[in-house]
């Protein structure tokens, strides 16, 4: 009874910031309410309510009109590298029970809901997400009174220009030395790709290869081995590589 009080306290102090909350299941995290998120208010009564049918649920908070969130899963070594390496700004904090970071950020409409976006277990919440609010379970808070803007790569890393293609050569006949340099261009312009574009690109000159092969300018399993090569370059893991990969030749060849 008493561990239900404190959780309807707390709730309603996170609401007096403004932030709107729902009940979420200790274990799983998931929504104990229909909708989700969706259902988050900053109704006393409404949350008095809640908290009374599921005194131990977790606090749940709607992202994106208060706040955006980056999500670090710091049990995973490549997250803990982007971590210790991305020279983030001090802003608000909270320790997960996982233990990895929640940093919060002023919100930003370019800041959505991603996941490994940014780098493998780095993901976002923004409009349409939400976190539990790990301070409510008694975990750590980090520069608590601090909410600093989303620093501009970060919007430039989740917002990335559309990827410009090699223009399509005027047709004439193909040389091997033409072939050659035509597949040195494919593998250049895909394992340039920046992230959020890697697959687009892979994609775009997968086709361009499988059309190679139709023309008996390149065996299949030379221009499979070229794309992934140039897609590891890239640091696209090997299964999404081939899975792209085989998408693009399935396509050149329904459209032949």
């Amino acid at each position: 009874m008493r561990n239900q009080s404190n959780k309807i306290r707390t709730a309603l102090r996170i609401t007096e910031k403004g932030h709107a909350v729902f009940p979420c299941d200790k274990d799983s995290k998931a929504p104990l309410v229909p909708h989700g998120f969706k259902d988050a208010t900053i109704n006393a009564e409404l949350i008095n309510r809640w908290w009374r049918q599921f005194p131990n649920a977790m606090i749940g908070v709607a992202t994106g009109e208060k706040f955006v969130v980056i999500d670090c899963d710091l049990q995973h070594p490549e997250a803990q590298q982007w971590y210790a390496r991305a020279n983030l700004p001090p802003t608000r904090t909270h320790v997960t029970r996982s233990g990895g970071r929640h940093l919060l950020f002023k919100a930003h409409d370019k800041v959505g809901c991603t996941a490994s976006k940014l780098w493998r277990h780095i993901d976002t919440r923004g409009q349409g997400g939400y976190i539990i609010w790990w301070p409510a379970e008694g975990l750590e808070v980090l520069h608590g009174g601090t909410l600093t803007t989303v620093p501009d790569w970060i919007i430039q890393r989740l917002n990335p220009p559309e990827p410009v293609y090699p223009a399509p050569q005027s047709k004439r006949p193909l040389t091997t030395e033409s072939v050659h340099a035509k597949i040195e261009g494919i593998f250049r312009a895909i394992a340039s790709a920046r992230p959020g574009e890697r697959n687009s690109l892979l994609h775009w000159g997968a086709c361009r290869l499988a059309e190679l092969v139709a023309q008996s300018l390149l065996s299949s399993t030379n221009a499979h081995d070229i794309a992934i090569e140039a897609a590891r370059r890239t640091g696209l893991p090997y299964p999404e590589a081939l899975r792209t990969v085989k998408s693009a030749f399935r396509g050149v060849r329904n459209a032949a």
